[in-house]
């Protein structure tokens, strides 16, 4: 981690982020266009920022237009950003002269207000704003919601005022957030893929991201690190003979709640005395397996006869492997014959249109024969899952 990280600002808010799509994408897009020895950080000094070797910051703050204009004159969303950083300033959680200010809002917008901001580089244009900002409140019928942010904006001295706005820029010229990371990939990756690696990148962020802030560590990325893992990715997935998992990986609270459905597959893994954490095992697998047969298929990778193919493997394997079992191990009960059936096929490798697969996909996709009751560990799965209706 880097030395010049400062502590969290008091504003931000670690482990609320999840729910917002907007700041991962960000933060993938700056850890693959940043200099090579910077870090970025989600969540921790604004929604993303960007940490220089040379001790300077670029936070950005992002923002979605698809329900409002966050670039309104008296936009609630512009003037709380702006004095956030202020008192960022004032507390010294942030060096204005070593901070640069984004305010990112996809798709584009505008504001009169906020276009004088971005292109301020005076303190003669700065004194200019924040008097027609003044004048224009005075006449307005009704006090803006904005009021007690705007205020401590028009509070501040005339030079504070300069410093931060001086450093202020907005980005605007996004239709999709996707775009610009898009543009950045596209001369090495071949555009049927791009989609899919874009996905995989963003998910491989917000992960690594996750970790640290599930360890109660302020979530902050070497970029060098995080490039050479995802080159290692990009070179993998270029493998003829390899399917490469794009697949994010679901979040516990999701891994928990289908555990807790007890869906069909759940039910035959707890009718042979499974574990709890090979059953959370088998919903990530599940999961992924999933959601890998739906971007394959869209990224034309794999046709969707194969998979039909696929899965009749699958029900040849498991054939074999419990005409084996029962014979070997006769003397055995159900359950325990039912596990070692399980073992057995879960670990089987069996490959796709002749492409190996990644690991969770030949367990995801056994689960996803016994859900939809192809299979069954016990050999009296039938039986047993009518009694649970």
């Amino acid at each position: 981690m880097s030395s010049f990280f400062s502590s969290p600002v008091k504003y931000s808010a670690p482990g609320q982020y999840l729910g917002f799509a907007l700041q991962p994408v960000r933060m993938f897009f700056h850890l693959m266009s940043c200099s090579e020895n910077a870090s970025v950080s989600l969540e921790n000094l604004d929604d993303v920022a960007v940490h220089y070797s040379d001790g300077t910051i670029l936070v950005e703050q992002s923002k979605s237009a698809l329900a409002h204009n966050p670039l309104s004159d008296w936009s609630l969303d512009l003037w709380k950003t702006i004095s956030n950083w202020l008192i960022a300033i004032d507390d010294g959680s942030l060096d204005v002269q070593k901070t640069n200010f984004r305010l990112y809002v996809t798709p584009p917008k505008r504001g009169n207000f906020c276009d004088q901001l971005h292109i301020a580089e005076s303190i003669v244009q700065v004194n200019a704003i924040t008097k027609e900002i003044k004048a224009k409140l005075s006449k307005r019928k009704t006090v803006p919601a904005c009021i007690k942010y705007l205020e401590k904006f028009l509070d501040a001295s005339e030079q504070r005022q300069f410093d931060l706005v001086s450093r202020f820029k907005v980005v605007n010229c996004d239709d999709d957030p996707l775009n610009a990371i898009k543009t950045l990939l596209a001369p090495t990756i071949p555009g049927n893929l791009i989609n899919s690696i874009c996905d995989a990148g963003i998910g491989m962020a917000k992960e690594q991201a996750d970790r640290y802030i599930r360890k109660g560590h302020p979530a902050n990325i070497a970029a060098t690190e995080f490039r050479k893992n995802f080159h290692a990715f990009i070179q993998k997935n270029n493998l003829p003979g390899y399917l490469t998992s794009y697949a994010i990986k679901p979040e516990t609270s999701e891994l928990q709640n289908m555990l807790t459905g007890r869906p069909d597959f759940i039910k035959q893994l707890q009718f042979i005395e499974s574990t709890r954490e090979q059953q959370l095992l088998a919903v990530s697998d599940f999961l992924l397996t999933s959601a890998n047969k739906v971007i394959w298929a869209e990224q034309g990778l794999v046709f969707d006869g194969s998979f039909s193919e696929w899965e009749n493997d699958l029900l040849r394997i498991f054939e074999a492997t419990k005409s084996e079992i029962n014979e070997t191990f006769s003397e055995k009960s159900d359950i325990a014959k039912g596990r070692v059936i399980y073992s057995r096929c879960i670990i089987s490798n069996p490959k796709l249109d002749s492409r190996e697969v990644p690991g969770h996909f030949t367990h995801g996709s056994f689960n996803a024969l016994a859900n939809d009751q192809y299979l069954g560990w016990h050999p009296q799965y039938l039986a047993l899952l009518k009694k649970e209706t």
